[in-house]
């Protein structure tokens, strides 16, 4: 019987390192840092929900497009009706500056009528004055012109002369002071019609002004509304803008969330490989060790004749196996006042499980205690499914919020399905510290805490290690 024990020693050892192939996996996934909080149908309903929202808002940027090119053909023609009214505006100045030139030329011919008027009137004052100056001097001498004239004459053909040098004389002041009238009428004529045709200019001149005031207002209103327009179109293109930003977003988000999914698939793949691994260490385990039962039996029947040296070969081998290390029955209980082990470390509902579950139906919200000093190299948190269920939420790779403790000699330890966690990644913590709270995240059928202990990155029996 004792060559039998050390058979299956070497069959346990096989099982084992096939088993710890299949842990580094495992390890892996606790060090996964990414919380899992929504399950894949969860990230499935928000990534056809973005969906949806994507549609709606490349539907309402359609909207704004149809809009901003109603607003651009409206702009165009406006630019038109400005450019019709600014040629308008610039025909009437051309009109203006015209009148103004007439004006200025009709100004400058009155200013020289009123100067040619002036002479003229002087002309007239200065025939008149010598006509008046003759008609004083001959009253003065008391004799009119005529009786001067014949008196003086020295025979008839000298009086004859005299009466016709004084007839010429008076008729010739008269022409004189005609001819200087009629000029002066003249010219006060023709100041009268340049200035009527002066004061029809300037009512010409008002009118343009009144067309050019009207134009240069309706021109004002049309760029008024024209850029109106123009920041209309901008509001309108912000507008798309940060709809195409909201769908930028939204494409973000889902292609995250399918990173999500496909990284829940693939933890899902490993988790499955992992199983496999197991199911084929047993299955091997199982097959050597019936075959060396028989080899055992036949062998015993043969010749036990060496008992004493195999008990004494196979005692030495077992406690050096079962050693595991400096930390050997020297970690503390992690969840003090509750010492019910609701399940144990092995084969479990057709799967292996890798540590001890610890349940006493008061151990909800327990206090988590570290089982030895060490630093935190791996935490995971914000899991909201604190229930009892049947299935993975996704949190945490199935372990919903946990903690793992290395203790500094490739031993570390594994606390799973915490309600609560007070410790971060990178922390010290001394034996007997309380790191969390005992609850029901991730796969749980109700509050425990899930333990576990791994050795150079194996899991190991718990239960080999606490005291």
């Amino acid at each position: 019987m004792n060559f039998k024990i050390g058979k299956l020693k070497i069959a346990a050892v096989f099982m084992c390192s096939l088993i710890a192939a299949g842990s580094f996996t495992y390890v892996s996934n606790h060090n996964y840092s990414d919380v899992h909080a929504k399950t894949i149908e969860d990230l499935e309903d928000e990534i056809a929900a973005n969906d949806e929202e994507i549609a709606r808002l490349e539907e309402e940027m359609a909207g704004i497009d149809s809009e901003i090119a109603n607003a651009e053909y409206e702009q165009s023609l406006l630019l038109q009706k400005i450019d019709v009214q600014t040629e308008n505006l610039n025909i009437i100045n051309t009109k203006i500056d015209d009148i103004n030139v007439k004006i200025s030329d009709a100004e400058e011919k009155i200013e020289k009528l009123e100067i040619d008027i002036q002479n003229k009137q002087e002309d007239v004052d200065v025939g008149l004055e010598q006509f008046k100056e003759r008609l004083r001097a001959m009253y003065i001498t008391g004799n009119d012109s005529l009786a001067s004239a014949l008196v003086g004459a020295t025979d008839f053909y000298d009086m004859l002369s005299r009466v016709e040098l004084i007839s010429q004389i008076a008729q010739h002041d008269d022409e004189l002071v005609t001819t200087l009238r009629t000029q002066l009428e003249q010219l006060e004529e023709a100041q009268t019609l340049l200035a009527i045709e002066k004061e029809n200019l300037n009512e010409d001149l008002e009118e343009q002004k009144t067309y050019q005031a009207e134009f240069q207002a309706t021109i004002e209103d049309l760029n008024a509304d024209y850029q109106a327009s123009a920041q209309f179109t901008a509001d309108l293109e912000a507008e798309k803008n940060a709809k195409q930003s909201d769908i930028d977003q939204y494409e973000k988000d889902s292609a995250a969330m399918d990173a999500e999914i496909e990284k829940i698939y693939e933890l899902a793949r490993q988790q499955a490989a992992e199983e496999e691994a197991r199911k084929e260490a047993e299955r091997l385990a199982a097959e050597a060790a019936a075959k060396e039962e028989e080899e055992e039996e036949d062998y015993y029947y043969e010749d036990d004749s060496d008992d004493d040296y195999y008990e004494e070969e196979e005692e030495d081998d077992y406690y050096e196996e079962d050693s595991g290390g400096s930390f050997s029955g020297s970690l503390s209980w992690p969840v003090p006042g509750h010492y019910v082990i609701s399940s144990y470390y092995g084969s479990r509902w057709g799967s292996f499980h890798q540590g001890i579950d610890i349940a006493d139906g008061n151990t909800n919200g327990a206090g988590v205690a570290a089982a030895a000093g060490g630093t935190v190299v791996s935490v995971v948190t914000g899991c909201p499914h604190d229930y009892a269920k049947d299935s993975s939420c996704g949190c945490g790779g199935g372990y919903g919020n946990y903690i793992q403790i290395s203790h500094g000699d490739g031993t570390s330890t594994f606390y799973a399905h915490l309600g609560s966690v007070y410790v971060s990644y990178g922390q010290s913590v001394s034996a007997g510290e309380i790191i969390g709270s005992v609850g029901s995240t991730g796969w749980s059928t109700g509050p425990h805490l899930h333990f576990e202990v791994l050795v150079g990155g194996s899991a190991v029996d718990p239960t080999s290690y606490l005291y």
